[in-house]
């Protein structure tokens, strides 16, 4: 044993592990002084796994891989057990420190490579059981009323007939109690889900003469404000009647606030399995961004008679604690793609006017029953520089990449660039005049209003947040190009222009983490921070922020939710397990007009073919599950 923990220990002074996973092996062989190596290591590892974004320690891969420390040198000195070693240690009975789920243990193996701690396993198991509860819970509906609706709401004079895939998921949410709707930017996912409730609250007031309790969620208060803010925008122009339009939700929260956060007991929350919440349908956005953890208490507070509507992108970052729930639901194409039954396609023929897509030829899992995915992109032409590189990125075609890379370089495209960068030195040469540019229209705006909108014009995106290339560098640098600019006069950190974002959350003062805003001179010369809000612009003094940060350049995941007209997507050359598929794809989409990568285009090339691929078993619980 203590052969073993000093193994632990040299891997955690090479960064192999943390702190806490050398504590929890140690707090184990305490509990089981008979414990073998490979149970210790396995725990070791399956805690530490959590903390870098898996549900579970894949024991197979972490035999069939290099070991390396925290700079990628292969660790040559110590060895791990074998597959077959650790299988024969974990197997149930061995140790009472391990278990298959089904009584209290620290750990659970799951008989294959899979080496869970107790909670996420649990976790896991429950957030599997009720996305089958509801994928196979039937509504039954008037055909005729969803056809006409669908045909009214989707119809020619809304524009959007021709998406058959926007009045599919409408569909899907009338008939099934589990909708799960992915798609990237400019694919019509807003006026999808404003459609959708719509159509919801049109049956409810044609069944039962009373509205539906629809709660609207998102991971953040910011994707929360912007999901309100969406939808207010497209109620007004909704071809319903005006008791379906005085029935549309306006109000959108965060999940923990919805949940009943408690400062406490901050994994607890009010409403739960014994407290559901007051809601007949809960519709989740941004569903991408949340954990396993949070996405399985939700679930659990959802009255079982509810819908649950989850949007997202699939081919988004993952979550950034725990778990890739969106793409795991999805399957993100690692099976055969989405399946449908040849029953439920029925059903769908029925409300629809044309034969429901992606019939299986016999049976198929419930949950591809649930799974809509929009395609077409209103946004990006077809000979779109942005459009054609997120296609590139999103599907690993390296070549298609590479030619857009080359194009962009060229100055070819109109709404994609691409400039050299070799090393961090060259940052303030390469980004002057782009900066200056791109922050110069917002800092020279007269109203308080006008820089407010101004200030989503533009902004840098960086994989890391410490580092040359990471985000507290480049608002420095930012910083300084814009006062040599003349632009600004940072003597102090509260200066005026100065964009700042939120990084903790405030109840009190209703700002929260993901909000972004600005220090401007109020009437009376001082200078206040300026949010938007739901009544108009709000000032607070900077007293009394909760924690803010500049926010000229942030780090792709801080990204997540937020559309700017230019993006500046910086790409380091060195190989970092950050710059993957997901996070190009996510910073390249955060732009609705115009991209510039930073970097080489082989670093691009590079990323793309990385891939967040989290250890879970949450894909194959769901996709082995065959129904009817």
């Amino acid at each position: 044993m203590n052969e073993t923990l000093a193994k632990i220990a040299r891997l955690a002074a090479a960064g192999v592990f943390g702190p806490l996973d050398v504590h929890f092996a140690r707090t184990l062989a305490a509990l089981d002084p008979k414990a073998s190596g490979a149970i210790l290591l396995g725990a070791a590892f399956a805690s530490r796994a959590i903390a870098v974004g898996h549900v579970c320690a894949d024991l197979r891969r972490i035999t069939e891989r290099p070991l390396v420390d925290g700079e990628g040198i292969p660790i040559t000195d110590v060895e791990l057990p074998s597959m077959f070693e650790w299988t024969m240690e974990l197997s149930a009975g061995k140790s009472p420190l391990v278990g298959t789920g089904s009584k209290l243990a620290p750990l659970v193996f799951d008989g294959g490579a899979r080496l869970y701690l107790h909670r996420y396993h649990r976790y896991q198991a429950r957030l599997a059981h009720a996305l089958h509860r509801r994928a196979a819970t039937r509504h039954d509906v008037d055909p005729r009323l969803v056809r006409d609706e669908l045909t009214r709401l989707f119809g020619e004079a809304q524009g959007i007939r021709g998406d058959a895939r926007q009045r599919e998921a409408a569909a899907v949410a009338a008939l099934r109690g589990l909708t799960v709707l992915s798609g990237g930017p400019g694919t019509g996912k807003t006026t999808t889900v404003v459609r959708l409730i719509a159509l919801l609250q049109t049956i409810a007031l044609h069944e039962r003469g009373t509205p539906l309790r629809i709660m609207l969620l998102a991971p953040t208060g910011k994707a929360a404000a912007r999901l309100e803010e969406t939808i207010g925008q497209h109620v007004a122009g909704l071809p319903c009647s005006e008791a379906v339009r005085a029935a549309m939700p306006r109000n959108a929260e965060t999940i923990h606030r919805a949940l009943g956060f408690r400062p406490g007991t901050p994994t607890r929350f009010y409403y739960g399995l014994d407290m559901p919440l007051p809601a007949d349908v809960v519709l989740v956005d941004e569903a991408s961004m949340v954990d396993l953890a949070l996405m399985s208490k939700l679930l659990d507070a959802v009255p079982a008679a509810a819908r649950v509507v989850l949007v997202g992108d699939k081919d988004q970052l993952a979550s950034v604690e725990a778990g890739a729930i969106l793409g795991d639901i999805c399957n993100a194409g690692e099976v055969d793609g989405p399946r449908r039954s040849a029953a439920f396609s029925a059903r769908l023929a029925s409300v629809l006017d044309t034969a429901a897509p992606l019939v299986s030829g016999g049976s198929a899992p419930l949950i591809g029953d649930c799974l809509v995915e929009l395609v077409h992109n209103y946004r990006f032409a077809t000979d779109s520089g942005i459009g054609s590189l997120a296609k590139a990125i999103k599907s690993g075609r390296h070549d298609d990449a590479r030619e857009q890379l080359l194009a962009a370089e060229r100055g070819e495209l109109e709404d994609l660039g691409l400039v050299a960068l070799d090393d961090a030195e060259a940052l303030p040469a390469v980004l002057r005049t782009a900066v200056v540019r791109g922050y110069g229209e917002y800092l020279r705006a007269r109203t308080p209003e006008d820089r407010l909108a101004r200030l989503g014009a533009y902004r840098l995106l960086t994989p890391h947040r410490r580092g040359p290339f990471g985000v507290e560098r480049l608002n420095a640098l930012v910083e300084q190009l814009l006062a040599d600019a003349g632009l600004i006069d940072p003597s102090t950190p509260w200066y005026a222009g100065r964009p700042v974002l939120v990084t903790a959350n405030d109840y009190q003062l209703q700002l929260f983490n993901g909000d972004v805003g600005m220090l401007l001179e109020d009437e009376h010369g001082r200078v206040r921070a300026c949010f938007p809000g739901p009544a108009g612009l709000r000032w607070i003094s900077p007293a009394r922020l909760p924690a803010v940060e500049s926010v000229y350049a942030m780090t792709v995941h801080k990204s997540q939710g937020s559309e700017f007209d230019e993006v500046g997507l910086v790409v380091p050359r060195h190989v970092s397990a950050i710059l993957t598929r997901e996070l190009l794809y996510t910073g390249l989409t955060r732009a609705r007009r115009r991209a510039v990568l930073y970097g080489q285009i082989q670093a691009v090339v590079d990323a793309i073919s990385r891939r967040i691929d989290r250890a879970s078993g949450l894909r194959e619980a769901l996709w082995n599950d065959v129904g009817a």
